[in-house]
């Protein structure tokens, strides 16, 4: 091969398309299987809210802390199921999946409850020092949430590793690569806005969808970062006829 051939194969190397992650293209068929967990999920959560926001009111800060309690099952069910059928792996068993749920939900959820108590009396007492509480509190709420997000679907599955070890890889991992976690979280929160704001049915979507988005930010983003990624189910076979 001449040094031209060389060069011009060089440079069709480096402008192909990357692969697609091999968990992302075994999402879609996860997903699909594992609808009737998913669908659990979102309508626990929409139950949730009608329930709290008719009975302590929509702006209650109790109202996300009891959206999170309804899901943290469904949400660890849905868990296992997409696992199951795209790892050649069993998943966590229920109990390390529900806990891994709860504490990854649950911590922005509480933090998220500060923020608006504190606001509400920074707004009522004209003090500022609660309001600079409040912002404080939803900062880092969004920040647990960002590593929850990668947090949460490793745990799952890992059960050889503590959630402590977890949950600083996966810190590590967020901070390296935030644009996954980021769009996971940003498109979930923009369903459930407009299901506060629009049409209140959007709700039953926003919690599967966030189950569904943070499977797929988290696996890439923490293997990038050097977390093992088990086996993968074999992928479609060929149709009759296929090379």
């Amino acid at each position: 091969m001449s040094a031209v051939d060389a060069t011009a194969a060089a440079r069709a190397a480096g402008s192909a398309p990357a692969a697609v992650d091999p968990v992302l293209l075994r999402l879609p068929a996860a997903a699909w299987r594992a609808l009737a967990p998913l669908g659990v999920t979102g309508a626990a959560a929409l139950a949730a809210w009608a329930f709290g926001a008719a009975l302590l009111g929509p702006a209650s800060p109790l109202v996300p802390l009891l959206v999170v309690a309804a899901c943290v099952v469904p949400a660890a069910w849905a868990l296992g199921a997409l696992h199951d059928r795209m790892f050649d792996h069993a998943a966590a068993r229920l109990r390390r999946r529900v806990l891994a749920v709860a504490v990854g939900a649950g911590a922005p959820a509480v933090l998220l409850a500060w923020s608006q108590v504190t606001s509400a009396i920074a707004a009522s007492a004209a003090v500022p020092l609660f309001a600079v509480l409040g912002f404080a509190a939803l900062l880092l709420s969004a920040a647990v949430a960002l590593v929850a997000v990668v947090a949460v679907p490793v745990a799952a599955l890992r059960d050889d590793v503590g959630l402590r070890t977890v949950a600083v890889v996966c810190a590590v991992a967020a901070v390296r690569r935030p644009l996954g976690p980021l769009a996971a979280l940003a498109a979930s929160a923009a369903v459930a806005w407009l299901g506060l704001t629009w049409f209140g049915g959007l709700l039953l979507l926003a919690a599967p969808l966030l189950v569904l988005l943070s499977v797929a930010a988290a696996w890439p983003v923490a293997a990038a970062s050097g977390v093992a990624l088990p086996p993968l189910v074999p992928g479609r076979r060929p149709a009759r006829g296929e090379s």
